[in-house]
Order: structure tokens, then C-alpha cells, then sequence
């Protein structure tokens, strides 16, 4: 019987954010690893990145945010950050450029495909952000 299994990379991108609430929360930190099929790392170095935010932004998360974030560093590290949205968008894209166009089954949280978008950098920090979806494929790299 033949395998059916990929034998592509996988990207994996993990981000930590202020809520839940696609209209008002952002992404407070971003990681990006490649692996191969096996889930053996292909850049070990990977892509992380914590944004800034302001004390008022940290201020005007939930209870559960604010508690775990905290007690984490996050939320400390955030107000210290001088990373922008847009630059961690930008210089994800060449971890997402190693692998070319992916997918991801698992029906949770996506990045939004514009973030990684060469043709609009000015807009990348208003399109990185979390995407709540349920079932189905949804794109998550780029050409």
C-alpha cells in the first residue's frame, strides 16, 4: 500500500496574544520553526519575536491574560520591546519563504496570509494577527 503521508516541511508559528477578540487583540509575541516530514528542525535558530506594546495595552487585557502573561515575563518584555508589528510580519517571511505555500488542518488559530505579503509592508502590523477558524484548510504561507 503506498504512503499517503507528506513529505513536505511543516512551518510551525506559534503567537501569544493580548485576547481572544480578532477586533480588538494583537499578537504579543511570534514563533516560527521549519521542520522537515520527521519533525526534525531545519533551522535551528527559527524566527521569534515579542512586539511592543504600551503599559496602557498591557493594562487592558483580561484576567487570564494578564495573569499568565505576567507571571511569564510577556507582558514585561512586551512594554520593553522595540520591535514593531510590522517589522516581526517582515522578518518572519524568510522562514515562511523556505518551504513555499503550506497548510495546516488543525482548525485553530492562523496567521493571517497578508502579514507575510511582500507587496504591502506599510500594512503587515494590521494584518498580523490571529484568525479564528473552524474546520476546513486554510493557507497560512506564501509564494
Amino acid at each position: 500500500m503506498p504512503e499517503t503521508r507528506s513529505r513536505e516541511p511543516l512551518v510551525w508559528i506559534d503567537c501569544e496574544m493580548t485576547g481572544l477578540d480578532l477586533d480588538k487583540d494583537t499578537i504579543m509575541s511570534l514563533a516560527c520553526f521549519i521542520t522537515d516530514y520527521e519533525l526534525n528542525l531545519l533551522d535551528e535558530t527559527g524566527y521569534e519575536a515579542v512586539i511592543e506594546h504600551s503599559r496602557e495595552q498591557m493594562d487592558a487585557m483580561g484576567d487570564w491574560c494578564r495573569d499568565h502573561h505576567g507571571a511569564s515575563g510577556l507582558t514585561k518584555a512586551c512594554i520593553e520591546s522595540t520591535t514593531t508589528a510590522d517589522t516581526a510580519a517582515i522578518s518572519a517571511r524568510p522562514q515562511t519563504r523556505i518551504v513555499g505555500r503550506q497548510y495546516s488542518t488543525c482548525g485553530q488559530g492562523f496567521l493571517d496570509t497578508g502579514a507575510l505579503d511582500e507587496s504591502d509592508e506599510a500594512s503587515a502590523s494590521s494584518n498580523i494577527r490571529c484568525q479564528c477558524y473552524k474546520g476546513g484548510r486554510e493557507e497560512v504561507g506564501t509564494d
